[in-house]
């Protein structure tokens, strides 16, 4: 009996390990998308940068917030977003984690030729 309980006790961790590390490699697949966008999409708007972002989080089956901020200041640009996944801890509970991503990145335009 003491076998089973450490058995069905593991289990649940590895459960649990699992579900969070896909929720997690998600986000990080997501940002590097997003960091792409920003390092490259300098001919491209704010408006339709926003829209590559949103475009990106679609096909990544992100939700994101409403705070979805995209600017510009000189040679550089950042991208602020959130969303909340509800990650499944336990197989009859959901935690709602909140990822945030801040991205910055600077564009060197016409500096190399």
């Amino acid at each position: 009996m003491k076998q089973l309980i450490k058995l069905a006790i593991a289990a649940l961790i590895t459960y649990a390990a699992w579900n969070a590390g896909n929720a997690w490699l998600g986000y990080i697949r997501f940002k590097d998308d997003v960091e792409q966008l920003a390092a490259f999409g300098t001919k491209m708007s704010d408006d339709e940068l926003r829209a590559k972002v949103l475009d990106a989080a679609s096909q990544r089956s992100v939700s994101l917030n409403d705070d979805l901020v995209v600017r510009r200041e000189n040679a550089h640009t950042f991208v602020d977003a959130s969303y909340t996944d509800a990650v499944n801890i336990l197989p009859w509970y959901q935690y709602p984690w909140t990822f945030e991503i801040h991205v910055s990145a600077i564009t060197l335009q016409g500096s190399l030729k």
